[in-house]
């Protein structure tokens, strides 16, 4: 079972992995590293810090978007080339699929931070583009496992794209809404609709993850215990990500292919 599962990781990995990803990698690498240098020269105090955290931010954001179109393409083709229907005719549970579609995930977010730290390296010190790349990859970690279950369950990549960077942008929000619908139920006297909007939204909150499960950027201006810090984003991670796959693995389940 496992080297099955393991052979298939590296087949559909090396469907993924080719010239045009790096080539792109590096183009983003440079252009990061370009506005980066820019606003570090208009940049009155801080120049450094804020050219780092620029630079962080802009490739956080390309390479979250980048790995949720990788996987959901990947997964599209496979439904598209009709792959499940060979898949389900040979001797591999459809675990071993979502299994080794979670390979992928760990790997391609590991190969996208590799670059990552090492440019950080080069504009922060060694211990903040560590930090800085570990919690990247549980960011794009996350992104992708969501990415994952959307092509799973609507089977289009603009549907599952739009649908993930939904679900990242009000987990990004979150503390800014939670804080307007608070005031809004203050400002209001305590109002029915107020409530309920604020009720609605806190369960909500519960099934996507806390602005503090990604990465914190608020590392290149304060003293922070960068590993108290990533323990805390890893504990905070874990449940969404077991979450996640348990739903892609009964959205699977669930399916009907035609063999």
């Amino acid at each position: 079972m496992g080297s099955q599962t393991i052979s298939l990781f590296r087949y559909l990995l090396l469907g993924i992995l080719n010239r045009r990803l790096f080539i792109l990698v590096v183009i983003l690498i440079g252009i990061g590293a370009l506005i980066s240098g820019f606003m570090t020269e208009l940049a009155i105090i801080n120049s450094a810090k804020v050219g780092a955290a620029l630079l962080a931010d802009f490739l956080r954001y390309s390479l979250v978007i980048l790995i949720l179109l990788l996987v959901t393409t990947n997964v599209a083709e496979d439904f598209q080339s009709r792959q499940f229907d060979r898949l389900l005719t040979m001797p591999v549970s459809r675990w071993q699929y979502i299994i080794a579609q979670l390979f992928i995930i760990v790997a391609l977010a590991g190969i996208l931070c590799l670059p990552v730290f090492l440019i950080m390296s080069l504009s922060t010190s060694f211990e903040i583009a560590l930090y800085w790349s570990v919690a990247l990859w549980l960011e794009m970690m996350l992104l992708g496992l969501v990415g994952l279950l959307a092509i799973l369950s609507l089977e289009k990549i603009p549907l599952a794209v739009f649908f993930s960077l939904a679900i990242y942008i009000l987990a990004k929000l979150s503390g800014l809404i939670t804080q307007m619908l608070t005031e809004s139920v203050r400002l209001s006297d305590g109002s029915i609709a107020s409530r309920v909007a604020e009720m609605i939204f806190k369960g909500i909150l519960y099934v996507i993850p806390r602005l503090d499960t990604f990465a914190q950027n608020d590392v290149f201006f304060e003293s922070m215990n960068l590993v108290a810090t990533l323990s805390d984003q890893v504990m905070a991670a874990t449940p969404y990500a077991l979450f996640l796959l348990g739903a892609c693995m009964i959205d699977f389940y669930r399916k009907e292919f035609n063999l």
